[in-house]
């Protein structure tokens, strides 16, 4: 090969396109109330997380059989495996339980989105059997697209005030250690209203009643309603929903319902 020919050899690989990694996951995400650090008198709402690996897999499966092991307590194990950092708090899978029970729901939502990209992608690819012809289809997610972010119209951070028969009550939103403890410690959906509303009423120094829990049954059946309600009714955080596709197969409407769990594993 002459020296000319050697040289043109080289300048073609050199204009090749070179190959390139895909681009990496996104591991940041931004909380939307976040954690309280009073030390700083600040909230915390850039957090951290990493894709989830055999070991977390193998670690998840072993809790799985636990007894009474509740769906928000599975979301914590998750995320306590998950997430590195919430703000300037360096986070381990034994400290991470701590901080992630004292977020409101919306955010565990956030978060768990997030592990989800980070180890998938933008994208999650899962198999439905269609329900009208029995077809196995893939399915592809659009992450964002499928489970849109929900803004609040309120500023989390302060909280509610809900004006009822007695007053103005002043609500902070539920977290998981409200959730957790309130259907560990109680046997029907009156027991756990009352359960939460007696740990997330917020009151001054010389207003707070001695007793939550009797200030929380006393209530009428009405300002009760209208209190459980206005926690209730607030839907903040990517939209869990039912996701709307057609079977490949037949053409027919399928529609898809996850859970976060099933999005995760499925």
């Amino acid at each position: 090969m002459s020296d000319q020919e050697t040289a043109e050899e080289i300048n073609t690989a050199l204009e090749d396109p070179v190959p390139s990694m895909g681009d990496a996951p996104v591991t940041t995400v931004e909380l939307i109330r976040g954690l309280y650090d009073a030390d700083q008198d600040v909230w915390h709402t850039d957090a951290e997380v990493r894709e989830l690996n055999g070991e977390d897999e193998e670690y998840l499966a072993s809790i799985e059989s636990k007894k009474d092991l509740i769906y928000a307590e599975y979301i914590t194990h998750v995320l306590s495996r998950a997430v590195t950092r919430i703000g300037s708090v360096t986070l381990t899978p034994k400290t991470a339980p701590t901080a992630v029970s004292k977020l409101i729901m919306g955010d565990r939502d956030t978060l768990f989105l997030g592990i989800v990209k980070a180890t998938y992608g933008d994208t999650r690819d899962i198999q439905m059997m269609c329900g009208s012809c029995g077809a196995s289809n893939d399915v592809e997610l659009d992450l964002d697209e499928d489970f849109p972010m929900q803004k609040p119209s309120f500023d989390v951070k302060k909280g509610l005030k809900v004006e009822i028969s007695k007053g103005t009550i002043s609500l902070r939103l539920p977290n998981s250690d409200d959730i957790v403890m309130g259907q560990k410690e109680t046997k029907t959906d009156a027991e756990f209203n009352t359960y939460v509303l007696s740990r997330c009423a917020v009151w001054t120094k010389n207003k707070a009643p001695s007793n939550p829990l009797e200030w929380a049954r006393k209530l009428n059946i009405g300002d009760r309603k209208k209190l459980v309600n206005a926690l209730l009714d607030i839907e903040i955080g990517p939209k869990m929903g039912e996701v709307n596709t057609q079977c490949a197969s037949c053409g027919e409407d399928m529609p898809i319902l996850l859970d976060w769990v099933s999005l995760l594993f499925s």
